[in-house]
């Protein structure tokens, strides 16, 4: 059987994440290009990016200015597949472009007889703000209408919310009716 999470493994993934995300902090990017795998088949997607290539992930770097401040880890898990495998998660809390934001990254490493430890894949993102109890549909409202670039006039809001709340109540009994998993979707509707 693979060994799994060997403790000498993850502390060399721990030393080599450690060295990456100072360098993610200082904007080395001479440091991060160095902990990716060069090769055409390395992926990075960030919050606003997809990245495919070395030569995407070092044209992007090298236009990035950067915008990380109070950069802290909340959580990491590292879990080692052998000698030579290794996935990194964490929770970050940062402020990005003024902005406070609870972020999550994912890295898989390989171990390469010739080079060593690279990133081959990678994956930032920002969590979504947790929306509850009466501002769930205020919420929603506002996103919406920013996203869709409405203007919502003041005096209308509440009365769109209370729709809001009035479509999820009449629509809260069809949606929790339980469907055995042989049910079919009609191809045609007929009233």
């Amino acid at each position: 059987m693979l060994p799994i999470n060997d403790p000498v493994i993850i502390a060399e993934i721990a030393t080599l994440h450690d060295a990456y995300e100072r360098a993610l902090v200082a904007n080395d990017v001479a440091a991060l290009n160095q902990a990716f795998w060069e090769s055409p088949h390395v992926v990075r997607f960030g919050v606003n990016e997809h990245l495919y290539g070395a030569e995407a992930m070092v044209a992007y770097r090298s236009e990035q200015a950067p915008v990380l401040v109070d950069r802290r880890m909340l959580r990491r898990t590292i879990s080692t597949f052998g000698a030579d495998a290794a996935s990194v998660m964490c929770e970050l809390s940062q402020i990005v472009v003024g902005q406070q934001k609870h972020s999550r990254q994912s890295q898989t490493w390989i171990r390469f007889p010739e080079i060593g430890w690279k990133i081959v894949a990678a994956h930032v993102s920002h969590s979504l703000p947790r929306i509850s109890g009466a501002d769930t549909w205020a919420g929603y409202v506002d996103r919406t209408a920013a996203a869709l670039h409405l203007t919502l006039e003041p005096a209308h809001r509440d009365g769109v919310i209370q729709n809001m709340h009035r479509a999820a109540a009449v629509a809260a009994p069809l949606l929790e009716f339980p469907l055995p998993a042989s049910a079919e979707i009609a191809p045609v509707f007929v009233p």
